[in-house]
């Protein structure tokens, strides 16, 4: 008899699977096989690193789910974390597998970092901006005075 637990896992390992399959471009049946083309290793890789800490799921059970053993799947986890520290392909790949299998909604901490910097920068330009209207409205200011002098009349 299969439980809740076997059923949710096989639903989340599916999901994963067609997520890591479709923007890598593998064939989910070479995924699954045993060919050792660096493609599809990256995609196992990134498959069971989805499964253990996105999900939260065992190292065995994920291991299982897409037919390897458990010490494969604690060699992809180390592998995955020199790989996602030092090569930028590799973490991005990475990351848009986890997007597009989270959705469009979600973020990762890097997102949250580039945020951030993103604001810091905007900070800037309104402080610029701001100092430029100051500037525009002393402008005014000083025009506004010399229309009084010359008994102009000043628009409302």
């Amino acid at each position: 008899m299969i439980d809740n637990k076997t059923l949710q896992l096989n639903y989340t390992v599916e999901s994963i699977i067609d997520a890591v399959c479709g923007f890598i471009k593998v064939d989910k049946e070479a995924f699954l096989g045993t060919n050792r083309d660096r493609l599809l290793v990256d995609a196992r890789r990134i498959a069971i690193n989805i499964i253990t800490r996105e999900e939260s799921h065992s190292i065995s059970g994920a291991a299982r789910a897409i037919n390897k053993n458990h010490a494969t799947a604690i060699h992809y986890r180390k592998t995955h974390d020199n790989l996602y520290a030092s090569n930028a392909r590799y973490r991005y790949t990475y990351d848009m597998c986890v997007r597009k299998y989270k959705g469009d909604n979600y973020a990762s901490f890097e997102d949250f970092l580039e945020m951030g910097r993103n604001y810091r920068k905007l900070e800037v330009i309104v402080e610029d901006k701001d100092n430029e209207i100051a500037k525009l409205k002393y402008d005014i200011l000083k025009l506004q005075n010399k229309f009084r002098e010359h008994n102009f009349m000043i628009p409302a």
